[in-house]
This record gives structure tokens, sequence and C-alpha cells, in this order.
């Protein structure tokens, strides 16, 4: 188990990329559309098999979904973060221990090249946890989408700031996770990267 992307989201995908830029000197490249969401996005690689999904409202869909929501966002937005396995029915069954219950379901997007990407995924119903809960993901394509996306960026720090950070902390060991958890009164994920211009945090405003 291994951390894989962050979903960070904004009402603009072109306003969000250019913030991006401007912080780290490196612009991300369109990754494609997802169909029936609303939303498209742009990536950034941050290391092999790691990468930062910038995702917004796609104009070529009707406004549905989570594109209706990140359209009425106040801000810049990070999402969630998901976690890549090679076994997803033995991550299910850690979740599950936990007393989450959890569904196999079958995701996919068109790349801009025309290569589709496949993978499947654990839904589970709103949590106690919240976003500190990780999407537990299982690629069903060779070609990672950090492969392509444009190089010059790392992750310099991730942290899971929770309430409940001791019910968090063996909930992650267990999936073989080695991510900070620290308590706080609010959840939040704080992600740091470094770009060409220095460290700079990910903003991420309540929605």
């Amino acid at each position: 188990m291994k951390l894989d992307h962050f979903a960070w989201s904004a009402p603009s995908l072109d306003d969000a990329v250019d913030a991006v830029e401007a912080w780290s000197g490196v612009r991300a490249a369109p990754g494609g559309s997802h169909p029936g969401m609303g939303t498209r996005n742009a990536l950034l690689s941050l290391a092999d098999g790691l990468y930062l999904a910038i995702d917004a409202p796609d104009p070529d869909q009707p406004l549905i979904g989570n594109g209706a929501r990140m359209a009425a966002q106040p801000g810049y937005h990070l999402d969630l973060f998901v976690v890549s396995t090679d076994d997803i029915h033995a991550a299910k069954a850690v979740l599950e221990n936990f007393g989450l219950s959890a569904e196999i379901r079958a995701g996919s997007r068109r790349t801009l090249r025309g290569e589709m990407l496949e993978w499947r995924y654990l839904a589970v119903e709103p949590t106690r946890f919240g976003i500190a809960l990780p999407l537990v993901s299982q690629w069903d394509t060779p070609n990672h989408p950090s492969a392509e996306a444009p190089k010059g960026c790392s992750l310099e720090r991730f942290v899971v700031a929770h309430p409940l950070c001791d019910e968090i902390r063996p909930l992650y060991e267990a999936l073989g996770l080695d991510i900070p958890v620290v308590l706080a009164e609010r959840p939040a994920l704080r992600v740091t990267l470094r770009g060409r211009q220095g460290a700079f945090d990910l903003p991420s405003h309540s929605v």
C-alpha cells in the first residue's frame, strides 16, 4: 500500500494551473475528463507512482455532481488522497475489520491521447474519519499517470490532522501506510510540495 495521488479541486482549472505554476515553476499538463462527473483535470508528477491531480468543472459536460460542487467552491480544496494496492480484496478486508463497509467498484478515464486508464476502488459510505480515510484503489492498466505528467515537483510533507487521531493511526498501520497523524480540532489534509522555486503549501478551504 502506498500513496498514489492527491486530488485538489478548484472552481476553474485554468486558474488553478496558473496558481500552481506560479508557486512551483512547473505547469501541470491536461489529463482528461471524467464522463458523467462533470469534471476534468490536469496532472503534475511528484515522483514515480505519485502525482497531483488538479480537478475542476469540465465546460464540455453538464454542471453536475462533483463539477457542480467545485464550481460553487469559495476557493481551492484538498478533496482526498488516494493510495494504491496490488490486492484490493485484502484492503477491503482490512477496512471491514475496522467496521467500515466497502464495495469494490470500477473506474476509468480516457486521456487526451485516447488511452483508457482503468482501475478499481473501494467505495465506502461516509464515516467518522471523513477526509482522513484514503480512497483505496488498484490500477488495472500498466501505465501510471505520473509517468507522463510534468516533473519538477516533489512531496515535501504530508500530515493528516484529525480529532480521532488515536483511531486513525491503527487503521493506517493495518493498511501498511506510514503517514503521520496529529491531533487537531478539525479534520484536515496538510500537503507541502517542493518545486523549482522552493517549498509551498497547497491551500485548502472548507467546503
